[in-house]
């Protein structure tokens, strides 16, 4: 008779289109007051501990930077050195989105943000210079789906806060996967350049090196961030404000792009965007209280023991579920709900959580691009205006390309120096 109630309720939730936080709250407080009684003091004090792990502060700082770069020259520059090296390629400037979304997401740690930033410009360029909508939609589209595996990455944090895994290793573990997956779609997008037999545009060295003299101060950016984590200068909340400061300095000073205007709406897109992101992670980390109290982490242990799982075996069958669960979740909600069920089991065949937290990524990475709740595909719709069903098209061959990369990372870690890494650390 419980479980009725809050299915009905849940589904009148649904119906009225209400917002996910609004849903997954909903959920989280039946779940409470139905089964496992607990005292507001006890949830208050819960939420209140989840919002002020220190790391939970780095996600508004990095939603500001991408903001930031967003409204400001940055982009722009990137795409300019990107397109100057590359361009002469077959689908040089399919390559260039790919590439350009890579070193951006290493800045905004987002994948919608990237994905219109380096698309404001690229997708445009592409149509202009003779490009089919099916190549322009699909590059700019899976290659803003990057911004999630390219650390540093919002979802990533989210995970390590979760499972309370050191964050500067996940970072460290999936720069290299990372990298796999850019130059898969790169191929891909040379592949299709040279199917659909696109003009190349003349490679001009002098032309390259000035533009790239002018990108330096924007590519140090992800040298500034990371390289200070990674050398131990900074944590990664520390290194988001040095990103903050630095993006302002270097809008605001060197490229002049940063009026007041500009500086209005950057605040106001990054305060709208953290107010949805915290309260959804507030109230799935709600339900991943409830499903712990539950006892669920012990009921997958017991289940995964039965099986008599090998842990390649069960890193498949994570990944299977991940890809499920990427077709009607959103990134963080599902990271949220499934990170703590599966991580017992996963230590219990010493599996690790850093190799656990690559593979969640990309495999819900992928989800960013399928439907029906694929949020890319839901961005690039409003965006660009094109139908579902002509951005599904178009980012297909490159989701191939990312699940190959999947593959290939589940199946040959060592390929990705994953497992002489984790060794290491």
């Amino acid at each position: 008779m419980k479980g009725t109630l809050l299915s009905i309720g849940a589904l009148l939730l649904i119906l009225l289109g209400v917002p996910l936080f609004v849903l997954l709250g909903g959920i989280s407080f039946g779940l409470f007051a139905l089964y496992e009684e607990q005292p507001s003091e006890a949830l208050l004090k819960y939420i209140l501990e989840t919002l002020t792990k220190p790391a939970l502060l780095s996600i508004p700082l990095y939603i500001l930077a991408g903001a930031l770069v967003a409204k400001g020259r940055t982009a722009q520059r990137l795409v300019e050195v990107a397109e100057a090296w590359l361009g002469w390629l077959p689908g040089g400037l399919s390559v260039t989105a790919v590439l350009a979304c890579m070193v951006f997401g290493a800045i905004s740690g987002s994948s919608p943000v990237t994905m219109i930033a380096i698309g404001s410009f690229l997708y445009p360029a592409m149509r202009k210079a003779g490009y089919p909508d099916s190549l322009a939609l699909g590059s700019v589209t899976v290659g803003g789906s990057l911004g999630i595996l390219i650390p540093p990455s919002i979802p990533m944090i989210v995970y390590g806060i979760v499972t309370r895994t050191d964050i500067e290793k996940l970072f460290l573990a999936s720069i290299i996967p990372g990298l796999w997956a850019g130059g898969i779609l790169v191929m891909v997008a040379i592949v299709l350049g040279l199917m659909h037999r696109l003009p190349r545009q003349p490679f001009t060295l002098k032309q390259a090196l000035k533009k790239s003299l002018y990108a330096i101060p924007a590519l140090g950016l992800p040298v500034v961030v990371l390289g200070g984590i990674y050398a131990g200068l900074y944590n990664i909340t520390e290194a988001a404000g040095i990103a903050v400061l630095y993006l302002f300095l270097l809008e605001g000073l060197v490229y002049r792009s940063l009026g007041w205007v500009k500086l209005r709406d950057a605040l106001s897109e990054a305060t709208t965007a953290l107010g949805s992101i915290l309260a959804i992670v507030l109230m799935a980390a709600l339900l991943s209280y409830f499903l712990l109290l539950a006892e669920l982490p012990f009921y997958v242990v017991e289940w995964v023991e039965k099986l008599h799982l090998t842990p390649d075996m069960f890193i498949l069958a994570v990944v299977g579920v991940l890809l499920v669960a990427g077709m009607v979740m959103d990134v963080l909600s599902a990271i949220l709900i499934f990170a703590p069920a599966f991580l017992p089991a996963a230590q219990g065949l010493e599996v690790s959580p850093i190799l656990l937290g690559v593979v969640f990524i990309l495999s819900l990475e992928i989800g960013y691009l399928t439907p029906p709740v694929g949020l890319n595909l839901f961005v690039a719709m409003g965006y660009f205006q094109r139908s579902m069903g002509a951005v599904v098209r178009a980012s297909f061959p490159f989701l191939v390309g990312l699940l190959l990369t999947l593959g290939l990372l589940v199946l040959f870690p060592e390929a990705f120096g994953l497992m002489r890494m984790l060794q290491e650390m």
